[in-house]
């Protein structure tokens, strides 16, 4: 099963018609490893006791899981709306 949360990285194919693939997955890449980070220094995140996710620095980092939830959404959704197949350039000189 793959992370849902995880966008696949682009490919050389990709990269040659759409750029900016590289450094949106560059960006994703940085924002779960800050995620993981986040964690790890604030275990408290996973808890499900409220009064522990309330304290303020857990809180923040929670707000940046947020942002980086909204991110990777905004990232698939651009990435759903490219095209699928380079379009053809209509400079072929060969017939098939």
């Amino acid at each position: 099963m793959s992370n849902p949360l995880r966008l696949p990285f682009p490919r050389a194919e990709d990269l040659a018609f759409d750029p900016e693939l590289a450094p949106l997955a560059l960006l994703e890449a940085a924002l779960a490893i800050a995620v993981q980070a986040l964690i790890a220094r604030n275990p408290e995140m996973l808890s499900e006791h409220q009064h522990l996710r309330r304290a303020p620095q857990v809180a923040a980092a929670l707000n940046i899981v947020v942002l980086y939830r909204e991110i990777h959404d905004a990232l698939v959704e651009y990435r759903d709306l490219l095209p699928k197949e380079p379009a053809p350039s209509g400079t072929d000189d060969i017939p098939f």
